[in-house]
């Protein structure tokens, strides 16, 4: 086994399914515990470790679903519909029980598919919307500590003149007390006191001054930033609409696959091998467009994922 820094080796330990998880693949409810097991252990990971392991979870899912499609039977048939499926295969020749056969398999393969594709979607749809929640919330945070470490050093400073401008201010106070009761001796006093202190109040001043127009530019450029990441971020909104048009198209191909099924246990009443072929073979393409319209879904997630990453990329590069 090859060596691995202690970085990439503990990414990869992450990656590792433990015997638990692996059990978590049997039984009827295995695909919300599968699930619920990887969103778990995306919780809490930079954006790049989330999408090692996303890839993972979504290999694994279509290594479990390729293992459960490669022993299937086809399409699923209640016990009298399977029963006259059983009494048309027996009565019709050789060749055309070989072309029921292989298309009654393929329909049921894709749906299959359909259903895998659907549980990848599920599983990306919402690791996007964790790592939307995550992004937002640290694009508002941008820059946070540089901007709080700008405002300490403006009120430290403040703080540190304020005792020289009481000063300051009380000697011009009394120096207009004593123009007031026309004393020159101690007018000429304070004035001298005052203009003393002047050099150093105007230096106070302007250091204040510095710091806050360093503050006020730190600020500048975080709302900029911030406009930036945002927009980037808001560049999954024409593919979100996208996906929108595409839900509607597998609500279609659902609708035309249920028509499609009706008209073949239909057909299997009326015991035709030739009929039967023909609703058959209208079901498998009605399976396989509800397939490649629910791939099409998922593809669209990855493109929002992609996007994602890229900001988090930004945010990542940005603090360094």
């Amino acid at each position: 086994m090859m060596h691995l820094v202690p970085e990439k080796k503990g990414l990869v330990e992450q990656l590792m399914l433990s015997q638990q998880s692996r059990n978590m693949w049997k039984g009827q409810s295995k695909w919300g515990l599968v699930i619920q097991f990887w969103l778990k252990l995306l919780v809490g990971h930079s954006a790049l470790s989330r999408l090692c392991m996303m890839f993972v979870a979504t290999c694994s899912i279509g290594m479990m679903w390729s293992a459960a499609t490669v022993h299937g039977e086809g399409i699923e048939l209640h016990s009298t519909a399977q029963k006259a499926w059983s009494t048309i295969l027996n009565k019709t020749d050789t060749q055309t029980k070989r072309s029921l056969q292989q298309s009654y398999e393929s329909a049921g393969k894709w749906i299959s598919q359909k259903e895998m594709w659907e549980q990848k979607i599920k599983q990306l749809h919402t690791t996007n919307a964790t790592e939307l929640v995550q992004l937002r919330k640290a694009i508002s945070n941008t820059d946070a500590a540089k901007l709080a470490a700008l405002q300490q050093t403006v009120e430290l400073t403040q703080a540190r003149y304020e005792a020289l401008f009481k000063l300051y201010s009380s000697l011009n106070k009394q120096l207009s007390a004593a123009k007031s009761l026309q004393s020159k001796e101690w007018s000429s006093a304070i004035r001298t006191q005052a203009e003393t202190l002047k050099p150093l109040v105007q230096l106070a001043r302007e250091d204040i001054r510095v710091k806050k127009r360093s503050l006020a530019e730190a600020r500048k450029r975080k709302n900029n930033e911030v406009k930036r990441l945002r927009t980037m971020l808001n560049g999954t909104n024409a593919v979100k609409k996208q996906i929108q048009t595409a839900k509607k198209q597998v609500s279609l191909s659902r609708e035309r696959y249920t028509d499609a099924l009706r008209n073949f246990k239909q057909s299997l009443k009326k015991g035709e091998p030739v009929r039967v072929l023909s609703t058959l073979n209208a079901l498998v393409s009605s399976a396989e467009r509800w397939t490649v319209a629910s791939q099409h879904i998922h593809t669209l997630e990855q493109k929002v994922s992609a996007i994602y990453v890229k900001v988090s990329e930004e945010i990542n590069n940005r603090s360094k």
